[in-house]
């Protein structure tokens, strides 16, 4: 007689299977792929400074009145 034993469907989230593929990595690998994600953390936090300056600069503009009604000039 053959009996068998039911498996239960083990489900792993996408993080949990990357960080697994990422561990078996070599360590020159998981290097490359900390700087790679330290440099766009840069990146993010560079373009949200860029546009936090220029909201704030829009907005200083607009209190003081000198507001562009026309911004096709703005770049002229």
């Amino acid at each position: 007689m053959i009996t068998t034993i039911e498996q239960k469907a083990t489900e792993m989230s996408t993080v949990d299977a990357l960080w697994t593929l990422i561990q078996g990595q070599t360590k020159a690998v998981r290097k490359a792929l900390t700087q790679r994600l330290l440099a766009e953390q840069e990146q993010t936090k560079a373009q949200k400074k860029m546009v936090k300056d220029s909201l704030t600069r829009a907005f200083d503009e607009l209190h003081s009145g000198n507001v562009h009604h026309d911004a096709r000039k703005l770049f002229c």
